[in-house]
């Protein structure tokens, strides 16, 4: 099997899994991307750019796979749209997904392609939204992973292999960049500093990592169309003062490590991410098995011992 973005959080924990579950792995990564994690040691990796059509074929045809997970997308941090100059950009990830697809169509041994998107794609939805509701994205990461969807269901009939898609919960876990909100506040609770936490009755859908990769393995494994889009996700909603407040509990920091900020300064603001998970325990017998606190407690007491080593 193959993992493209192998080298990121969700895409190594992937990777990993297989591993140990005595798969031969191979992971796509950036030409430039250092590899961190002890777990890929028996990995085998292919440096190339997605944009790089030809390498991308090549490393293709070379590998043979069955089984392609497409992970290597933009991280979604860019909340807002950019100027109208930078538009093109806009499809990047978009091309990218298209060029893998034609490579892949001239791998015959490839039985299932699966890809993953967001449950932000569906914007502020009132409720929780299955997978048949309107997507409403509001930034250009979510636009893309849209847009990745419908083309992927649109091109099913000339393609041998299915491609299926999983919309994510926020992924959270061991080994995440402290570019995102857990991570950053665990680390700065452990090291007693006071942190601001800005949008505190914004409403996130929290999912473990182990439970993501449990997740995509099960749809990887099932018989599903092309075209199939599943909601991998807890169907919980928490608020961002619920998660510091896990946080401080789990790291034992004192109440006033966190202060609550306004509404942050995004246009426009997204303020509910979740979505309903029902489809994904039907089909593929797959709940989240992992509380956010058991998560929390999990993730503490790695970054202690990795502090402390």
């Amino acid at each position: 099997m193959l993992v493209t973005g192998g080298g990121g959080f969700i895409g190594s924990h992937l990777a990993a899994g297989h591993l140990a579950a005595g798969d031969e792995v191979h992971i796509l990564v950036r030409p430039q991307h250092q590899l961190r994690s002890d777990r890929l040691s028996r990995a085998i990796v292919h440096r190339v750019a997605l944009a790089d059509g030809g390498a991308v074929e090549s490393c293709l045809q070379s590998v043979q796979p069955t089984l392609l997970y497409h992970l290597g997308t933009g991280t979604g941090r860019g909340a807002q749209l950019p100027a109208p100059e930078e538009w093109p950009g806009l499809a990047d990830d978009l091309i990218n997904l298209l060029a893998l697809l034609s490579a892949a169509s001239r791998v015959d041994t490839l039985r299932v392609f699966v890809r993953t998107g967001s449950i932000a794609e569906y914007g502020n939805a009132a409720e929780y939204p299955d997978e048949d509701a309107r997507e409403e994205p509001l930034a250009p990461y979510t636009l893309a992973l849209t847009a990745g969807a419908h083309y992927a269901a649109a091109l099913r009939s000339q393609l041998h292999f299915p491609v299926l898609t999983a919309r994510l919960g926020l992924t959270y876990g061991v080994g995440q960049s402290e570019d995102f909100l857990l991570p950053w506040l665990i680390r700065r609770c452990l090291n007693g500093q006071v942190s601001e936490v800005r949008s505190p009755d914004a409403l996130r859908d929290m999912l473990a990592v182990a439970d993501c990769v449990a997740g995509l393995r099960a749809l990887a494994s099932s018989d599903l169309p092309g075209g199939t889009i599943i909601n991998l996700c807890s169907g919980q909603l928490l608020s961002v003062r619920t998660i510091a407040e896990t946080v401080l509990a789990a790291t034992s920091a004192p109440a006033g490590s966190v202060r609550y900020g306004v509404q942050a300064s995004q246009s426009p603001a997204v303020n509910r991410v979740g979505a309903n998970p029902a489809r994904a325990a039907e089909l593929l017998g797959w709940t989240a098995a992992i509380s956010f606190e058991e998560g929390v407690r999990c993730m503490v007491e790695q970054m202690r011992a990795q502090a402390a080593a």
